[in-house]
């Protein structure tokens, strides 16, 4: 399973902590088995957003209440175009 993440930082830490393979930029290879709570614990701690390979939509985890903090238009804006240069660095497999 491949997944992508928002920032090489948040994909080399994830990769780091599941020790499974990195490629370098934003996207993790996880093995066919995998342990889905180191997963969502790993996300959970670099705060990132992440999806699918092949997917159109990030998926975020759940927040709670305290965890949410209003975005400024400005801030809001540049996550988006930056998640829409992601998807379009992923080659087709």
């Amino acid at each position: 399973m491949r997944l992508l993440f928002e920032t090489p930082e948040a994909a080399r830490e994830v990769a780091f902590m599941l020790q499974c393979k990195y490629d370098g930029f934003t996207m993790i290879t996880l093995p066919s088995i995998h342990d889905t709570l180191a997963l969502r614990t790993a996300i959970e701690l670099t705060s990132a957003d992440f999806c699918f390979a092949g997917d159109h939509y990030p998926l975020v985890l759940s927040l709670t209440a305290d965890a949410l903090n209003p975005m400024s238009n400005q801030h809001s804006a540049h996550r988006i175009s930056r998640k829409a240069e992601l998807w379009q660095d992923v080659l087709p497999f």
